[in-house]
């Protein structure tokens, strides 16, 4: 029996070593890792949300079912792990702070969705994920976070992102 397992340990190596090069760039933080996974996710949502907002036959239209269709799997989820009571009652006792959050989060995938008519779906996403950055140098401000080795590479970011943006389009 020792063929066997050589030949199962041989391709175990060889993944190894087909994922060493990758497994070397990624972060060794949790937390970075997942970012880099949602930025990955996000790069794919946005081009389906220019789809699907193109499909639709208006905007608040596309609004209304992109909302719901996010929406009511959380409510599930919220009703399944905690209950009728202790989800009324988070919603209640945050209802002002919710519904302020709500209309500025509307208020910004409006925007990006109508940015998408005059910018390339790359543009608006690299100025849409630009606010996390703005997020790190809020974080250092609000809740004294230790960026100080990171900024430069969050101005330059940001600097890249502002090029992007003023930078003149040829068709």
């Amino acid at each position: 029996g020792g063929g066997g397992g050589g030949l199962v340990g041989g391709k175990k190596g060889a993944v190894s070593i087909l994922l060493r090069p990758l497994l070397c760039v990624m972060p060794a933080e949790p937390g970075s890792r997942l970012m880099l996974f949602v930025a990955f996710v996000w790069s794919l949502t946005a081009d389906a949300d220019k789809v699907g907002y193109s499909f639709a036959s208006s905007f608040l239209v596309f609004m209304v079912v992109q909302r719901a269709v996010m929406t009511t799997p959380l409510v599930c989820l919220c009703l399944y792990k905690s209950g009728v009571g202790k989800c009324a009652r988070a919603v209640t006792n945050n209802i002002g702070f919710l519904l302020l959050i709500s209309v500025m989060e509307m208020y910004v995938v409006a925007a990006f969705l109508k940015a998408l008519d005059h910018l390339f779906v790359s543009y608006a996403i690299a100025a849409k994920r630009s606010g996390i950055l703005l997020s790190v140098l809020g974080g250092a401000i609000f809740y004294q976070e230790k960026i100080r080795d990171r900024l430069p590479y969050i101005l330059v970011m940001l600097a890249g992102m502002a090029i992007i943006l003023c930078g003149t389009e040829e068709h």
